[in-house]
């Protein structure tokens, strides 16, 4: 089933997923990618060796790793989008300094946090093999900083339905 689009909306080009890991950035971001046109990158995929080494090491990330990390997503976010002109990013993006600085390097992003319940998060990071594991998601889940705004999209649906329904009244609440 498709879900219909207000002739008036007008969905950003550059759409920023976000939020703990765990919530479905990714299953999301597929989704909406693949049902409105966009194409999709997980900036995961460019995870420093640092960030890689903590992460086996169950440490949580230094300032100075996320520092990092931030000038490859931005850098990367500038090779995509010169192939890509609709393009969905997802990325935990802990730290609301590291989204404004994503914001001044590419304004017009639109930033859409991503959560679920904790018990779904619990599941889907039992159910994956050789990624973040639940023990190590509770352990950094300290370090998120919810947007001001505390408006997010809620992804406790498997509906893909659901997912673009939902997407579309965060742009277009009624």
């Amino acid at each position: 089933m498709s879900t219909p689009l207000s002739p008036s909306l007008e969905l950003p080009n550059v759409i920023f997923l976000f939020g703990l890991a765990g919530v479905g950035k990714n299953f999301c971001g597929t989704i909406l990618a693949r049902r409105l046109g966009y194409f999709f990158y997980d900036l995961d995929l460019d995870a420093t060796p640092a960030m890689k080494q903590a992460i086996e090491d169950g440490r949580s990330f230094t300032d100075e790793i996320r520092d990092e990390f931030f000038k490859v997503v931005c850098a990367r976010m500038s090779e995509v989008k010169k192939q890509n002109p609709r393009i969905i990013f997802a990325q935990g993006a802990y730290k609301e300094r590291h989204r404004a600085q994503v914001r001044n390097a590419h304004p017009g992003v639109e930033f859409v946090w991503i959560d679920a319940p904790d018990e779904l998060i619990v599941g889907r990071l039992r159910g994956r093999a050789g990624q973040v594991s639940s023990v190590y998601a509770s352990s950094i889940r300290v370090h998120f900083e919810a947007p001001p705004s505390g408006i997010g999209l809620i992804n406790d649906s498997p509906s893909e339905d659901d997912v673009v329904t939902r997407f579309i009244e965060f742009f277009d609440p009624k």
